[in-house]
């Protein structure tokens, strides 16, 4: 997936010499989770999953994370702090009625910066509608 490299940058700790990624699953199975590692510490969590239409991005922010304190953009089909961020994509047409989540947290060592976030979730959002992941693979 294409990210904003300088948002991630950002949010990554400032001293590390080696990243690797590793992915669990797929959205056309219903969730996948992507784990982001900066040498040998987790520091960013992606997870992506299916879910009934209806709920908002603030609300999976404030129950999922506990984020109280939190800005929107998008028509709030983005939530996001400084640690945290919640993006909708809707999905709607003649049999399905669902909405895709992501959610991504930082994790210590990492740096939570509430503008990288922003623009982080922006770009990973955007990045997997071009995918058009209403689209479940045959």
């Amino acid at each position: 997936m294409t990210v904003p490299t300088d948002a991630l940058s950002q949010l990554l700790p400032a001293s590390g010499e080696r990243l690797s990624v590793e992915r669990d699953g797929s959205l056309d199975d219903g969730s996948a989770l992507c784990d982001v590692r900066v040498d040998d510490d987790m520091v960013l969590q992606v997870s992506g999953e299916r879910i009934d239409a209806g709920d908002s991005a603030r609300h999976i922010l404030r129950s999922r994370l506990s984020v109280q304190e939190q800005k929107s953009a998008q028509g709030n089909a983005i939530a996001y702090a400084d640690h945290a961020a919640v993006s909708l994509i809707k999905c709607r047409g003649t049999y399905v009625e669902e909405d895709i989540s992501t959610l991504v947290k930082v994790l210590k060592p990492a740096r939570p910066n509430e503008a990288a976030m922003e623009k982080l979730i922006r770009g990973y959002t955007a990045s997997l509608k071009k995918q058009q992941p209403c689209k479940r693979a045959s």
